[in-house]
């Protein structure tokens, strides 16, 4: 059989997610997978089935799926696979011009240590310390396992246990704690500096205008000086994970995991 890999992300009117999931198509055709296809579940081209015709074209018939989340929902474990022409699976075999195909939907970023290493990275790249009050910024979720919840707080524990003791964690929707209560609990333990750190994929509208006007810094800005509690504090706010070259290796081992 012909292994294949499409990277799927949800997709975006307003932002820099179809540049990154082109730069590690682009990096594993690079390491030796000609087959490697991109793929948005709305907004954005092409679609999931157009993505596999055209995988399937090129002589593609083993198809793992990459979503490209940083953690599971309701997206990758019931919408996707619905469009991978699955159903309620992840994985099995389906019929495209004319031909059968294996296809196989790995899981999403999740638990991997990976996103703390580059949490940590973040705070270096920016002059960041121990002493500085971290920030771990998730979107929140309704889906029921809470997957997203559960790996934003990892995260943030992960960082205390490797010594930044000021470190809370907050959503910009749908979970507790919110941006504003996570803030006064930094300025509370003291911090003269605050360190902002979007556990997300991408840049858009999330992170360029709904979480700054929560901070209160401006929109589609590296941070600023904000007042907590009657407090002036400088807050740097980071960029989100995008292309980072260890999530690539992440991807290309998902890949052998699932290739005849």
């Amino acid at each position: 059989m012909t292994n294949g890999i499409l990277i799927i992300g949800y997709g975006t009117r307003n932002g820099n997610l179809e540049e990154i999931l082109n730069k590690q198509a682009d990096r594993l055709k690079c390491r030796g997978w000609p087959h490697v296809g991109i793929a948005f579940f709305r907004v954005s081209e092409p679609t999931i089935p157009d993505a596999l015709r055209k995988l399937v074209g090129e002589g593609a018939d083993n198809i793992v799926c990459i979503p490209y989340y940083i953690a599971e929902g309701t997206l990758t474990k019931e919408l996707i696979p619905e469009k991978l022409g699955l159903g309620s699976r992840d994985m099995g075999e389906i019929e495209i011009e004319n031909k059968k195909v294996s296809i196989s939907v790995a899981t999403a970023f999740n638990g991997t240590p990976i996103l703390t290493d580059i949490l940590c990275d973040k705070i270096a790249d920016v002059g960041g310390d121990r002493d500085c009050g971290i920030l771990v910024l998730g979107h929140g979720t309704r889906y029921k396992a809470l997957t997203n919840e559960k790996v934003i707080k990892l995260n943030a524990e992960r960082l205390r246990s490797r010594g930044f003791i000021h470190t809370v964690h907050a959503f910009n929707e749908f979970c507790e704690p919110s941006i504003k209560d996570s803030l006064n609990q930094l300025e509370k333990q003291g911090v003269e500096r605050i360190i902002a750190i979007p556990l997300f994929i991408a840049m858009g509208i999330h992170l360029g205008e709904e979480i700054p006007e929560q901070m209160g810094i401006p929109p589609y800005s590296e941070g600023g000086e904000i007042t907590v509690n009657g407090r002036r504090i400088p807050v740097t706010y980071t960029r989100p994970v995008e292309a980072d070259n260890r999530l690539t290796d992440l991807i290309e081992k998902k890949a052998k995991e699932y290739s005849i």
